[in-house]
């Protein structure tokens, strides 16, 4: 499949920083990159269609004070590719991995089924950056880089299966895998609440230190305190679809939250 992208300037992306003077995230070289990341649009499915799929993207990020799209490329539901930071420019995809990662957002959320026309750009994009680096990169779900749901259960099945090609099929004789077990997190606790003295706190703790968000040393205590705070804080920085709208420190958890945390741990089991 040959590799067709929507620029940035049909699309209507905004100036870099949102200011026409700014000269936009730093260029990296071909020869920095190693590995290839997909994602997803977070836990709700997506009924945006065209441009307005970058587009929102774009608002979403300037909001967070990037420079604009975090992602290389986001391909939509129809199989088209947009470019958002392009070949050479540094991502902000995943934290430790945006000068040597290449980013690509398919558009979908949650349980979405992501279209075969997706799969194939997505795919067509891999190949495409491998042939510009002179070598096979790495395939990466977002969930390898950081401890986060995304890029959801049948993206990162597809990322591990080795991004085939819709209609590759599986080697004659190879059975379909089982489909493993939903695994349902305990229901939200009531009373738990910043700065709150309650016995919910000390699960609240637990899961915080099993997912990687609270250090282990920190002793369990009946009580919301500043330590645990602090860490639901760092679980929303890295996972902003969960922390509450206009906050960009949130130190409290709610029931989203709260089941997106116990899956995250479930999953370092």
């Amino acid at each position: 499949m040959s590799v067709k992208i929507v620029s940035r300037a049909t699309w209507g992306a905004k100036p870099w920083d949102n200011n026409p003077k700014s000269k936009g995230p730093a260029t990296v070289p071909l020869s920095a990159r190693t590995e290839f990341f997909v994602h997803y649009d977070g836990a709700h499915h997506v009924g945006r269609t065209g441009y307005a799929v970058p587009r929102a993207i774009e608002a979403q990020h300037l909001a967070q004070g990037w420079s604009g799209v975090g992602y290389h490329f986001v391909v939509d539901q129809a199989g088209t590719i947009y470019e958002g930071r392009g070949w050479d420019r540094q991502g902000a995809h995943c934290p430790g991995h945006n000068v040597s990662g290449i980013g690509v957002q398919i558009a979908v959320g949650g349980d979405q089924k992501p279209s075969e026309a997706a799969l194939a750009a997505c795919r067509a994009l891999y190949d495409e950056a491998c042939k510009r680096a002179g070598r096979a990169l790495i395939k990466r779900g977002h969930r390898d880089g950081i401890a986060t749901l995304c890029p959801g259960d049948t993206l990162y099945a597809w990322v591990k299966a080795g991004m085939p090609a819709p209609g590759g099929g599986t080697a004659p004789g190879t059975p379909p895998k089982p489909k493993p077990k939903p695994y349902a997190p305990p229901k939200f606790p009531s009373g738990l609440a910043p700065g709150r003295k309650t016995p919910s706190a000390k699960p609240l703790q637990r899961v915080l230190k099993a997912a990687g968000f609270m250090s282990k040393g920190i002793p369990e205590a009946d009580s919301y305190g500043p330590a645990t705070q602090a860490a639901v804080a760092r679980f929303h920085q890295a996972h902003p679809v969960y922390r509450a709208v206009g906050k960009h420190y949130d130190p409290a958890i709610g029931p989203r939250g709260w089941a997106a945390l116990h899956t995250i741990a479930n999953r370092k089991k």
